[in-house]
């Protein structure tokens, strides 16, 4: 799964990355569900933007979002094509969710013991996410949520899932609008190679998500 995560990359550099338009980010190394994230779809003429979008999906079909209490922060790449929550989002509505980690909890004696878990190679992560707008409310209301796939042999120590990581040559095939039969993206939904992601212990107040601030991702002494 992956309910916590980090994005502290500078917007310059988000945009040369991502090829969009950044606006001004504040870092944040405690994002938590339900809190506003900024995400990078493709428009209808094939162009990229960043916007901000709720973590948590809210499908399109709910008629009354205030009234909508599942918290829909991750989706399972295997069977969200098939889900009544996901399966529009997965054919026209997908996106990229980016992040410079994310948080693992693994069970330590009496204790759930976090750990950062990061690209070996410095570089924001990019995660396969789905977004929806719903407009049944007051306002139209932008959601998305994360996918996640079974855990590589490196997050194995930690959890059994973990959210799918794409590489740059991956993102105009997941972003493209025009393809919308989901059973073609299903080799790029696979857990990333070992050997890619590095990880170790942080303090136990991440639990905490009003805790935020860069000792959150400092490695235990």
């Amino acid at each position: 799964m992956c309910g916590r995560y980090t994005l502290y990359s500078h917007e310059d550099d988000l945009a040369t990355l991502f090829a969009v338009e950044t606006y001004p980010l504040t870092a944040r190394y405690n994002i938590a569900p339900t809190t506003n994230v900024p995400v990078v779809r493709q428009r209808s003429d094939g162009s990229r933007v960043m916007e901000e979008m709720r973590w948590g999906l809210v499908p399109h079909w709910v008629k009354d979002p205030k009234l909508f209490k599942a918290n829909l922060f991750n989706a399972r790449s295997e069977s969200a094509a098939e889900k009544p929550s996901f399966r529009d989002a997965m054919r026209t509505h997908r996106c990229l969710v980016p992040a410079s980690g994310f948080y693992e909890w693994r069970k330590e004696g009496d204790a759930k013991q976090p750990y950062f878990v990061y690209r070996s190679d410095g570089k924001p992560m990019a995660f396969a996410g789905l977004w929806a707008v719903n407009r049944n409310g007051a306002e139209p209301l932008a959601t998305c949520t994360i996918l996640t796939t079974d855990a590589n042999a490196d997050m194995r120590k930690l959890h059994d899932r973990m959210p799918v990581i794409l590489e740059e040559p991956e993102w105009d095939r997941w972003l493209d609008t025009e393809e919308t039969d989901a059973r073609r993206l299903e080799d790029i939904l696979d857990p990333v190679a070992e050997g890619l992601l590095e990880m170790h212990p942080v303090d136990r107040a991440v639990g905490n998500p009003r805790t935020d601030g860069p000792t959150c991702v400092q490695r235990l002494a």
